[in-house]
């Protein structure tokens, strides 16, 4: 009788422990199965964003933030060579480059529309060079380590040229203008033309 007794405990308590572990294991089973689920929610979410924001087998459907400008070489030898930069605020450098610097002829077109052409020595304009401002005015002369400084001629936008001698990146000068035909001896102090 004990035995009989200790047999229906021990099938009782088999019978509970399979329950338990058939009910946990479905729960276990289910909350795979959920985060599975979400899982692949989030997967196909990500995957569908990825897809509509960026195309890569047609790159000229994609709209380019400005966070995505290109910046740095674009085209040729930066280091040494000929190649075209990018600044990050957009103003652009095309011309020759040495040791990553510009070195030689080239070519600097601001963002705010100034524009210099000539020569750079260790990333400086130097030697003969040509600058557009952006209100129409051009200086055409020397510059010294990276500034108008020297012989040229500054013509102003209404067409008037004064050539002359010229200091301090143009704030300071005197020189020769050349209005309706006549000459007048003028300084430039401040970038102001001040004539006899």
């Amino acid at each position: 009788m004990i035995l009989l007794s200790f047999q229906r405990a021990l099938f009782l308590l088999l019978i509970l422990v399979s329950f338990s572990l058939t009910n946990c294991s479905s729960t276990e089973t289910k909350s795979e199965d959920a985060s599975s689920e979400s899982a692949d929610t989030t997967k196909d979410s990500v995957n569908q964003k990825k897809v509509e924001s960026i195309d890569v087998s047609d790159p000229s459907k994609k709209e380019e933030s400005s966070s995505e400008k290109k910046v740095g070489c674009i085209e040729g030898d930066c280091v040494n060579g000929i190649g075209k930069y990018i600044y990050e605020n957009g103003d652009i450098y095309t011309g020759s480059f040495k040791n990553d610097q510009r070195e030689g002829k080239g070519n600097f077109d601001y963002v705010d529309g100034e524009k210099f052409s000539g020569i750079y020595v260790e990333d400086k304009r130097q030697g003969l060079g040509e600058y557009h401002f952006k209100n129409g005015d051009k200086y055409i002369g020397e510059f010294k380590s990276g500034q108008i400084n020297g012989k040229g001629i500054y013509t102003f936008s209404d067409g008037r040229a004064l050539d002359g001698e010229f200091q301090n990146d143009g704030l300071e000068g005197k020189g020769t203008l050349m209005e309706e035909g006549k000459p007048k001896e003028c300084k430039v102090q401040a970038r102001k033309l001040v004539c006899d």
